[in-house]
């Protein structure tokens, strides 16, 4: 049995995640969520009709108070010594889409920061201890984070703020694959302009396909690829 922790899954690209991965028999999907008491339907469809194990377990990534309570909720759902093969990081905001580095404000480069960056890497030291031998650690992050490809002109100077956290967010990748080379797995994934909420209106991938890129990519990843920012085709992307 393989256990996946996947966070952001109320709607969007960590929703369809959980969906796919729980048409497997052999699956356990804990699917984290912010707020239990908002409208989590779909996720409870979902888990009344898996073909596999779904949880579905309360944590704000944004509150270190939150993510300290993180392991006690999955024991109760997974038990005492739980063991975790693959934590997938879709929770994230996109706000204040109009600020550039003219006039974004303390407040929302903070807020990004503590989502997007602080989040993710709280949520890996909480769950440390019970990742299994090549765990994988799969940060979703986005092409907007790449230095390179915004000084090339690829991709637009815009949504500043986000930008810049998921540009932290590729380095905090770097950091635990060399840092966490013996025990697992890091990779940043870029899921692609999917169509979501945050993909906006011109969003091309469509949500199916990028959680079905994302799943192939976990399932398909080897040591030498720990510390890699991919595209959820498997294209390795420049940081």
């Amino acid at each position: 049995m393989a256990v996946f922790v996947i966070t952001g899954t109320r709607t969007g690209i960590g929703l369809e995640t959980v969906l796919q991965l729980s048409d497997s028999p052999s699956n356990i999907v804990v699917a984290v969520v912010r707020d239990p008491g908002a409208d989590i339907s779909s996720l409870n469809e979902i888990k009344a009709n898996s073909k596999g194990t779904v949880h579905i377990v309360e944590c704000d990534v944004s509150k270190k108070e939150s993510v300290a309570k993180l392991v006690e909720r999955l024991t109760k759902s997974l038990g005492a010594n739980f063991s975790v093969n693959a934590v997938i990081q879709f929770a994230a905001i996109l706000r204040s889409r109009e600020q550039t580095s003219i006039n974004l404000t303390a407040e929302s480069l903070i807020s990004h920061f503590t989502s997007n960056t602080v989040g993710p890497a709280l949520v890996t030291q909480a769950l440390l201890p019970h990742l299994v031998p090549g765990a994988v650690v799969a940060n979703i992050t986005s092409g907007s984070g790449s230095l390179t490809m915004l000084t090339e002109g690829r991709i637009a100077a815009e949504i500043t703020p986000y930008s810049i956290s998921k540009t932290a967010l590729n380095m905090l990748t770097v950091h635990q694959a060399k840092q966490l080379r013996s025990q697992a797995i890091v990779v940043a994934i870029d899921p692609g302009h999917v169509k979501t909420v945050i993909g906006g209106p011109n969003a091309v991938v469509e949500v199916e396909a990028s959680a079905k890129g994302v799943i192939n990519v976990v399932e398909g990843l080897k040591a030498a690829d720990s510390g890699k920012f991919l595209l959820y085709n498997g294209t390795e992307l420049p940081w």
